[in-house]
Order: structure tokens, then C-alpha cells, then sequence
């Protein structure tokens, strides 16, 4: 009877300190001790209880402000992400461009070529005498000064003026002037002489730039000056040389 009390005082007694694995302990089902047991007492752990995470949310980076947009026609799915991407902070690295290495390069020299030069055609031969030529160049010369173009010579043009040169030395009729020719001459007249004559009385005529060539034609003939002319010698008188020039232009 007193075992019994003392028993039930000790079971119902908090246990504040960790029992022993040890030590058998002592199970019951009414209040008179059952059969020991050496079984050591387990403690269970209880299961911790997952925190839950904080629900991430998305902040769009753009409001959108105004009238919307219209639906997007095209043909691909619609995102529920903002479409543009902020550019703020970050660093954009442009790629450096790969140097480029220039290469030596051997251009052949072109071989000189000689080009080939024609000559100016010769100019046309008046087939005319040192005498005839000087008068040429001394109107040539009279008439480029007044601008016009040098003239052109013509054997064909100095045939016909030395032919025409005789025949006045003979006759004695050794002045004249034409719209294309000009005569002068004299006792034994030069080319200075000649030229001074026609620029006196034919000046139109040998500074008309309109003519373009010209032949000279000079012929010489005796004559008996102061008498009289018998088979060739002079009576009572002295020979003279008259000489006539012409120059014919075209």
C-alpha cells in the first residue's frame, strides 16, 4: 500500500533532465509496474517547416503613357516582357577595328614608248631664186604685221610671174597693179626697191589677207638708153639692164 503512492508520485513527476538510454525503463498500464524494457528512449526531431520565399515580382522598366498602340499584327507570340531594355549604366564596347597591314606593292614601270612624231609636211617649194625669195619674205613679213596669215608658196604661181617678169623687162612696161598682182622694177632695181614700189602703188593688193599664196617672179633685159638700138649695140647711146619683178597672188 505505500509502495503504490510513492510510485505514482515518481511517474507523474516532471522530468526536466534527458533520461538515460542506459537505464531500463519502466512501462505500465495501471498503476502496478509491467515488465522492464532496455530499449533506449529515441528522441524524434520534429520536421522543420519550409519558410516560403517572397514571391519575386516584375516591375515593367516603361509605363506606358498616352493612347495604346494597336494589337501587333504579326504572326509571333505575344510576351508579357517589355520590349525595350534600359541602356542606363551599362557599358557598351565598341570592337576594335583589326588593323589592316598594307602590303608593299611592285607597280611595273610602263617601258618608255617613243612616240611617234610626224613631221610637218615640207612646206611648198616656190621653186623661187635667192632674189625672187627675198621679196617674198618681205611681203610676207608686211602682211602678218597686219594680221593676216602667212602666205603659202606656188611653184606654179612663180612660173607664171617670171615669165611675166621678161616679157615687161623687154617692153619696158615694168609698173603696174591688179586686185592679184603687183609690178615694179627698174635699172637694175633690187628687192628692196621692188618692194617699196608696190607698197606705194598696191598696197590694197599685197595687204589683202584674203589672198592666201604667192609666187615672185624677177627677169632682167638690155636695152640701149640715149640712142639708138642697130642689131643689138647701141648708137649714140649706153645698154642699160632693166629689171621687172612681179609678184602674183591667189
Amino acid at each position: 500500500m505505500v509502495i503504490t503512492p510513492i510510485s505514482w508520485i515518481l511517474l507523474h513527476e516532471p522530468q526536466n533532465d534527458t533520461a538515460d538510454a542506459s537505464l531500463p525503463m519502466v512501462t505500465r498500464t495501471d498503476d502496478t509496474y509491467v515488465t522492464p524494457t532496455t530499449k533506449p528512449v529515441v528522441n524524434t526531431p520534429k520536421p522543420k517547416t519550409p519558410t516560403p520565399s517572397a514571391t519575386p515580382t516584375t516591375t515593367p522598366t516603361t509605363t506606358p503613357t498616352g493612347t495604346p498602340s494597336p494589337t501587333p499584327t504579326g504572326t509571333g507570340s505575344p510576351t508579357d516582357y517589355p520590349t525595350t531594355v534600359p541602356t542606363e549604366g551599362r557599358t557598351t564596347s565598341t570592337p576594335s577595328k583589326t588593323p589592316t597591314v598594307e602590303r608593299p606593292t611592285t607597280t611595273a614601270e610602263p617601258s618608255e614608248t617613243p612616240t611617234p612624231t610626224t613631221p610637218p609636211p615640207p612646206k611648198a617649194d616656190g621653186q623661187m631664186t635667192a632674189d625672187e625669195l627675198k621679196l617674198f619674205n618681205m611681203i610676207d613679213d608686211a602682211r602678218v604685221s597686219n594680221g593676216c596669215a602667212p602666205l603659202e608658196q606656188d611653184p606654179d604661181l612663180t612660173d607664171t610671174a617670171r615669165s611675166d617678169a621678161g616679157d615687161r623687162a623687154e617692153s619696158g612696161n615694168v609698173n603696174s597693179s591688179s586686185s592679184s598682182k603687183t609690178t615694179a622694177g627698174g635699172n637694175n632695181w633690187s628687192a628692196q626697191q621692188a618692194f617699196d614700189q608696190m607698197m606705194a602703188q598696191s598696197k590694197s593688193t599685197v595687204l589683202n589677207c584674203g589672198l592666201k599664196t604667192l609666187g615672185v617672179g624677177k627677169d632682167s633685159a638690155k636695152y640701149c638708153s640715149g640712142g639708138v638700138d642697130i642689131f643689138g649695140g647701141c648708137l649714140l647711146g649706153t645698154k642699160q639692164t632693166r629689171v621687172a619683178w612681179v609678184a602674183s597672188f591667189t
